[in-house]
């Protein structure tokens, strides 16, 4: 696993390509933090996210107020990611990639906490993770960002564009998909980038080429159609 204050490996020889996908809302089909809103906080965690979203970001700030407000034993918040549901299609991806000698990153402005916890049960191994520490603390989770980092970012706790930058030093190509406007950055500096949901519609206002997609089955398609599987 990659936390956010290691520095990405430079290798002398070009690797031939390297998959980052998102996670919230892109591998997994809906976000943690809502989540747990829908089943912990109701009325009022949803009343707070729509407040919040009027003047600021979803960021560091706002998940840790939602991660701290889980009030649950570790177990049991173990047993909620379990739930988390997942685009079975993107484990697909994950074993072709692999399959072709690339890599695939898992880039998320969440933490790494509850990535793993959910792909150790998934039993996917040998996946990188490039996020935010995590620590379970007073029943819920606490998104601890690395402000020393390369890639640290004020709003975001992780600035993905940096992330693909330095990723792009080492792979001939970089593919990247996302889902939100933490995503943008990535998206825009990625080789080739597929979009859904909201970034999907920052991508088309920016005028910035991209694949819209629904689900990992359709990047799964154009990958074979490019000859990349």
């Amino acid at each position: 696993m990659i936390e956010l204050n290691i520095i990405l490996k430079k290798v002398v020889l070009m690797k031939n390509f390297a998959f980052v996908s998102d996670f919230d809302g892109t591998i997994s089909l809906k976000d943690f933090y809502h989540i747990i809103i829908d089943k912990y906080l109701g009325d009022e965690g949803k009343n707070f996210y729509q407040d919040w979203k009027k003047t600021k970001k979803i960021n560091v700030e706002f998940l840790n107020k939602i991660f701290s407000s889980i009030k649950l034993d570790e177990k049991e918040l173990h047993k909620e990611i379990f739930k988390i549901p997942v685009d079975k299609n993107a484990i697909k991806l994950i074993e072709e990639v692999k399959k072709r000698d690339g890599d695939f990153y898992i880039l998320s402005a969440g933490t790494s906490y509850y990535i793993k916890i959910l792909l150790d049960y998934l039993n996917i191994n040998d996946i990188e993770i490039i996020s935010m520490k995590g620590i379970y603390i007073n029943g819920g989770i606490k998104i601890i960002p690395n402000e020393d980092s390369l890639y640290y970012s004020s709003i975001f706790g992780i600035d993905k564009g940096k992330v693909i930058e330095d990723l792009k030093s080492s792979y001939k190509e970089v593919f990247f998909a996302g889902d939100s406007e933490p995503d943008f950055q990535a998206a825009k500096k990625a080789d080739l980038a597929f979009g859904k949901s909201e970034l999907k519609d920052i991508l088309k206002k920016e005028d910035i080429s991209f694949i819209p997609f629904r689900d990992f089955s359709e990047i799964i398609n154009h990958m074979e159609e490019r000859g990349w599987f």
